[in-house]
């Protein structure tokens, strides 16, 4: 273990500084991924299948306003909320940037006779124009973008809703701010989230208070001498500011809960879901 480049890479790195290791479509780790999605009792890479259920059915009542719409979900992942939403009629475009994810999406839509278009893809390189009623960005990803990736995204949704279409999404919140959260920890295992052979992973979590944001920064050592660096960055926003970045790209009527069941807004929540208007 070199000691030195281990005191090296610990440090708490520039705001938003990517790691350029693969994370979305690493063999090992969209396999473990992937589990963590399918895992109903596990708020990890999906929130709980009680908890999805519940969004779904808040979505059909409360926000669709009717069946005959195109919904387009970005970070769909294996097709979680759009095979739910696919049994209740509605035409579903479903984007991720795992390939295992959407390998199993497709398989499970083709066994369940479910017409759902799923496609490989950064949601940041999306270009439709009016094509969409709905378009969702579920499980706090807004969060996880830099402020330029942000507005780019922001202006591809905004061509492709039709107009009067809505943007759903959730952000954590400055509630997660909390120096609870600042943490030092260490795994040794064979066969961990982060790689097939047996590592020690050591994970920093670092806040930059300046941007209110917040990260998670594991290094990840195998036996035969790999080193690895995965960072993982959220943005916290308050309703105040998401309202600000709303407003500029030109969306209107904006509602605000707590979650994406629906839940009362409340100033206390770590999470606020938004449904803004084109």
């Amino acid at each position: 273990m070199n000691i030195k480049k281990l005191m090296e890479l610990s440090q708490k790195p520039q705001l938003f500084e990517r790691n350029k290791t693969l994370f979305w479509d690493d063999p090992h780790i969209s396999k473990k991924m992937l589990e963590a999605h399918l895992n109903p009792d596990w708020d990890a890479a999906s929130r709980k299948m009680s908890t999805i259920d519940k969004s779904v059915e808040w979505l059909n009542e409360d926000v669709f306003s009717k069946k005959d719409i195109k919904v387009l979900d970005l970070g769909c992942g294996p097709g979680l909320y759009a095979s739910r939403l696919a049994k209740l009629s509605y035409s579903i475009t479903g984007i991720d940037y795992s390939q295992r994810s959407i390998n199993y999406a497709q398989k499970e839509a083709t066994e369940n006779n479910l017409d759902i278009k799923y496609i490989y893809q950064n949601y940041l390189t999306i270009d439709f124009e009016a094509e969409f009623d709905v378009i969702m960005l579920i499980f706090c990803d807004f969060g996880a973008l830099t402020n330029e990736e942000r507005d780019i995204l922001l202006k591809k949704i905004y061509k492709a809703l039709k107009p009067g279409g809505i943007f759903v999404f959730d952000v954590f919140t400055d509630r997660n701010r909390d120096k609870d959260v600042l943490s030092r920890s260490w795994e040794i295992t064979e066969d961990g989230f982060w790689n097939e052979k047996p590592y020690l992973a050591l994970t920093e979590t670092f806040l930059y208070p300046e941007d209110d944001t917040l990260l998670d920064q594991t290094i990840v050592m195998t036996e035969d001498g790999e080193t690895k660096i995965y960072r993982l960055f959220n943005h916290f926003y308050t309703k105040a500011t998401i309202t600000n970045v709303l407003d500029e790209f030109g969306f209107k009527d904006h509602s605000y809960y707590s979650d994406v069941t629906g839940k009362r807004y409340s100033k206390k929540s770590k999470t606020l879901a938004v449904v803004t208007r084109k």
